[in-house]
């Protein structure tokens, strides 16, 4: 019970956070969606993204893609090709690449069309 009123927490803190940060996506500026999954309409999700920031899930120079859990594919564009093309970006604030250990979280939709990260914890603290 404890771990779920856990992640629940998390999440919520997760959604708290995306309504602080400036939304910075703009389809085909600073990112593409690749695959549309189980989705016959990815409005919503291009809405979620155009309303997001995904700096903690770009890298320096190369792209990264990211999967909802209904498939939808999401490619982001390079912190290089978002500073040379869309908007100055402080590039020595994003990873060359990520740490292998990383959690790679499961993105899903929310409501309000908002992006939501579930993260696992491996702590018995949490």
């Amino acid at each position: 019970m404890k771990s779920r009123t856990n992640k629940i927490s998390l999440l919520i803190v997760g959604i708290i956070f995306s309504f602080s940060i400036k939304a910075q996506e703009i389809k085909g500026q600073t990112y593409m969606i690749t695959d549309n999954g189980s989705v016959s309409d990815v409005q919503p999700y291009i809405d979620a993204l155009n309303n997001s920031n995904m700096r903690y899930h770009r890298l320096r120079n190369s792209r990264n893609t990211i999967v909802f859990n209904t498939g939808v594919t999401v490619q982001l564009f390079s912190a290089t090709e978002i500073n040379t093309s869309v908007h100055p970006l402080v590039l020595s604030e994003y990873p060359e690449s990520f740490e292998p250990s990383r959690d790679i979280p499961v993105f899903s939709l929310g409501i309000n069309n908002y992006i939501m990260e579930q993260h696992h914890v491996n702590s018995k603290y949490h």
